[in-house]
């Protein structure tokens, strides 16, 4: 594959994964992208004019991005000897740090669906339950089957992780 055609590929991550993290993390719009092309970079480190090039915003808006990004301990940076500059890279425990919130909010849906069957029951305990009720019943229950079985896997993968490093 061509450089050129790496560096465009790149971009058009940087672009599909930042609409992502802006959706679903609530971050900026340069904070998302500014994750998105560190999260694509290794562990080389990105330093701040790389930054700036790559996604052509200002250096105000690149540096106050990256103190947002540093203080949700979502990023970190590092330097060379012999080298005045900081490169940044992802922190090294987001991974850990993202799923711990993704199993929160599992374990959180869980509850709230868990409250609703059992309102649901309490509704339908004195009287017999027609065909369109059991289905509602039947689906919180299968519903907090499929989000057990999504936190045992997030915790699996944590685990998992964990003993990689």
């Amino acid at each position: 594959m061509q450089k050129d055609d790496l560096i465009e590929e790149k971009k058009l991550l940087v672009e599909e994964m930042g609409v992502y993290f802006e959706t679903c993390d609530t971050l900026s719009p340069l904070s998302s992208r500014i994750f998105a092309y560190l999260a694509l970079s290794l562990d080389e480190g990105v330093s701040f004019e790389e930054l700036q090039e790559a996604l052509e915003a200002s250096k105000s808006s690149i540096s106050t991005n990256l103190q947002l990004l540093q203080s949700m301990r979502r990023i970190g940076y590092f330097t060379k000897p012999g080298d005045r500059k900081r490169y940044f890279k992802i922190d090294d425990e987001q991974i850990i740090n993202r799923l711990d919130d993704k199993i929160e909010t599992w374990k959180h849906e869980k509850k709230i669906h868990q409250k609703v069957l059992c309102y649901k029951k309490r509704i339908f305990q004195d009287v017999e339950i027609d065909s369109e009720n059991l289905l509602r019943i039947q689906y919180n229950e299968h519903y907090i089957t499929f989000v057990d079985s999504m936190i045992q896997n997030l915790e699996k993968l944590k685990e998992n992780l964990i003993q990689l490093k």
